[in-house]
């Protein structure tokens, strides 16, 4: 039976007067205790993979403004091409994250 089913007949129970509210709450610690506790992410894993993104989103439009305003290109158009770069890649990694 699923968790929340358990609980709720639980509650239908003490509702019903069958189990008082002390019975009702062991019998619910119970059933929480069989639930296995989740892990937590390594706190270091998260900055890792916040680095990993920053650093994907930005070093292509970097990269690619930095080149072609070496090949003579006025700044702002490098600028301008740095930016709607690093704009296409957030709205993939957006979609991505939709699903």
């Amino acid at each position: 039976m699923p968790l929340v089913k358990e609980i709720e007949a639980l509650s239908r129970l003490r509702a019903e007067g069958i189990l008082s509210e002390a019975e009702f709450t062991a019998a619910k610690q119970a059933i929480l205790d069989e639930v296995p506790e989740a892990e937590q992410p390594a706190r270091r894993s998260a900055r890792r993979d916040a680095l990993v993104l920053l650093l994907a989103c930005l070093l292509p439009p970097a990269l690619a403004s930095a080149i072609v305003f070496a090949l003579g290109i006025p700044a702002m158009l490098s600028l301008t091409l740095g930016i709607t770069i690093l704009a296409a890649i957030l709205i993939a990694r957006f979609r991505e994250s939709e699903g």
